[in-house]
This record gives structure tokens, sequence and C-alpha cells, in this order.
């Protein structure tokens, strides 16, 4: 039976942050929270076992007023033991399932890249096309930080919004460039908006016309050839438009190659969107990282039920079959030795019937002789007479 005194606020805390997030985490009525509690209530099966709803209501109640659910920075200050790295081989895991990952979008981006200029077939001057490097969409995408459980991924409806959004600050980076250092060539082109051409094409142009600019038009990053530096965002915009599935490594790797694209155009302004957009980003995936961990600890506890109630289980069976057998044993005996009197029974009787036939047979042969010797008698009387 459930036991009546409350939870640790730490128990809590695990096994019911995924109930309580979001507007969720805004509840403060005794009813809605037992009703939330009562809805989830197969997910925190490990708590219901050793402690009734109410008293968990009471405590994810103190919680909630002390806003621990909706603020990760409170609960870390809480809870810290709950936030602790996780260990090596939690790390290594994460670290090949994060490379597998992006291995895969790289993968996926550099299809839709061949594909795209494929499809497209347009040069901005004849005999003048510029490959983009070999395999850089992958150099690209290589892990940074590892987030995940497996590999951590905005959703679909997520990722797409914020590409989009630094796509289109650097197409702006890219006009104002444009007009800045080629007005001439963005007249005659008549690219008056940053949506007159793709970004891979404002790259690919701009490599072009490098040569003929100024040393200040362009500032040089340490370790980086200029070609690395335009093409690394290729990746970015396919993600975007091809609406590519994108771990959160991936996504800020985009992010990091679009502060260095915005830095050699020398344009601060969108350097500080972009750097703004990353840090919020980075806000967000330490929050879904956290959460995660926080799901692999209850996920622990829970494997640690399961193995508990498996041995119990494994007791009750072996004692379930050790009372078959004593059972089995038991009866063995007892039906043997229920034959063993019958049989000795049997033989006892079956001697004292032989014993009173033997003496029946000698009494009726004395008969016949005492009859036999009156016979004789008899012949001898009337011979003697004759």
């Amino acid at each position: 039976m459930a036991k009546q005194q409350l939870p640790d606020g730490k128990l809590v805390y695990l096994h019911c942050s995924s109930i309580f997030n979001g507007q969720n985490a805004l509840f403060r009525r005794p009813k809605k929270i037992h009703q939330l509690l009562e809805h989830h209530q197969r997910s925190i099966k490990t708590l219901t076992k050793e402690f009734t709803l109410p008293a968990i209501a009471a405590v994810a109640k103190d919680l909630l007023e002390d806003r621990i659910f909706e603020s990760l920075p409170r609960a870390k200050l809480r809870y810290p033991e709950l936030f602790q790295p996780p260990s090596e081989s939690q790390e290594a895991k994460r670290v090949a399932s994060e490379a597998e990952a992006v291995r895969t979008e790289a993968e996926a981006a550099q299809d839709v890249v061949l594909t795209s200029d494929n499809e497209r077939g347009e040069n901005f001057e004849e005999g003048s096309q510029v490959d983009e490097p070999e395999a850089i969409l992958e150099n690209n995408v290589k892990i940074g930080d590892c987030v995940q459980v497996g590999a951590a991924e905005l959703e679909l409806g997520q990722a797409p919004p914020i590409l989009h959004l630094v796509q289109a600050l650097l197409e702006d980076s890219c006009l104002d460039f444009g007009n800045t250092w080629a007005p001439e060539m963005m007249k005659a082109r008549r690219w008056d908006e940053a949506e007159s051409i793709e970004l891979t094409q404002w790259t690919r142009k701009f490599l072009q016309i490098t040569e003929n600019l100024p040393e200040t038009a362009i500032m040089k990053t340490s370790g980086q050839s200029l070609k690395d530096v335009l093409f690394a965002t290729s990746s970015l915009r396919h993600s975007a438009v091809h609406r590519l599935r994108t771990s959160a490594a991936g996504i800020m790797k985009m992010l990091k190659a679009a502060v260095t694209f915005t830095e050699a155009l020398n344009d601060s302004k969108r350097t500080e969107k972009i750097m703004d957009i990353k840090t919020r980003l980075e806000a967000s995936i330490e929050e879904i990282v956290q959460h995660q961990n926080l799901l692999e600890r209850k996920l622990t506890d829970q494997f640690q039920d399961i193995a508990r109630r498996r041995a119990e289980l494994d007791e009750l069976e072996r004692s379930c079959v050790q009372e078959m057998l004593a059972a089995d044993e038991q009866q063995r005996n007892e039906v043997g030795s229920a034959l063993e009197i019958s049989l000795v029974g049997s033989t006892q009787v079956s001697n004292l019937d032989g014993y009173s036939n033997v003496n029946v047979g000698e009494e009726k042969t004395d008969a016949e002789a005492e009859e036999e010797i009156d016979a004789v008698s008899l012949v001898d009387a009337l011979y003697s007479f004759v």
C-alpha cells in the first residue's frame, strides 16, 4: 500500500519536470495540479508506487510556487546534484550519436547542393562558374558541442525559421556589401533587393570580384580562406530551403559560419544580430540538454525499479518451483507408502489362505482313510462269515 509521507522534492522534480513545463509550470491551484498528475499517472509510476497522488501533488505545488519547474537556473540552484555532467561512457555515446547525426545531415545537404546546381545550370558569366570546395558542407557541420538523447534535433517546425532568419540577414549583408564595393555591377544587374538572387549566388559572385576590391573591403580570417568562409554558408541555405532535419550541433555550426561570413564582409550590425540569435539558441539547447539529462536519470531510476521488481519475480518464480517440487515429492512419498502398505497386507492375507487350504486337505485325507479301513473290515467280516 502507498505510504502517506511526502516524497522528496528532488524526486518530484526529477519525475515531474516533463509534466510541469511550458504553460503547465504556471499552475498553482491544487485541483489543477492533482488533475494534471492524474492525467500523467503512467509516467510517474515510480513515485505512485511509494507515495499517494495527493502527497506528490502537495510537493509539486510547493515547487511550482517556488518557480522551480519554470526556471532552469532555480532548479540547478535547488538541486545541483541532478545537473552533474554525464559520465564518460554517456559522453562517449553522445559524441558517437551526434557524429552519426551530423554525418547524415552532411550527406543529405551535399545531395541537395549537387541536385540544385545541376537543375539550375546557370552561370553569372559564360565560362566563369566557380566551383564550391569539395566536401565543404560536411566540414561545416561537424560536431561542435555534444547535445542529445540520441542526437538532439530541433523540431522540423523550429529549425527552418531560425535558418531563414539568419539567411535573410546574410543576404542583407551581401546587398550592402555589393552596393558599397560594386555599385556598378549591382545597378547593371538590377540587384536592388536582398532577395534578388540566392545566397549561394551572392557568394559565388563576390568570390569572382574580390581580386578587384581594395584590401579593406574584406576582413581576413585566420585559418580559413575567403573561399571557405563564403561557401561555408551553403549548408545553412540548403537546410532552410529544403527543410532538412538538423541537429542542434549542426545549427550551431551554421550560425558560427554565418558570424564568420558577416565579419569577413565587415558587417558589424548583422554580426551582432546573428551573435544574439546564436547566444539565445545556445541557452535553449542547454535547457534541452539539461532536460534530457533529467530524463536519462529518470529512466535510470525506472530501470532500477524494473530490475528490483524483476528480481522479486525471479524469487517468486524460484519459490513457486520449489513449492511445486516439494509438493510433488510429498505426494510421491505418500502414494509410495500407501502402495507399500497395500502390498504387504495382500501378501499376509494370501499366506493365511494357503495355510487353511492345507489343513482342510489333510482332514479330508484322514476321513477317506477311515472309510477305507471300515470297508476293509466289512469285507473281512463277510469272508469270515462265509
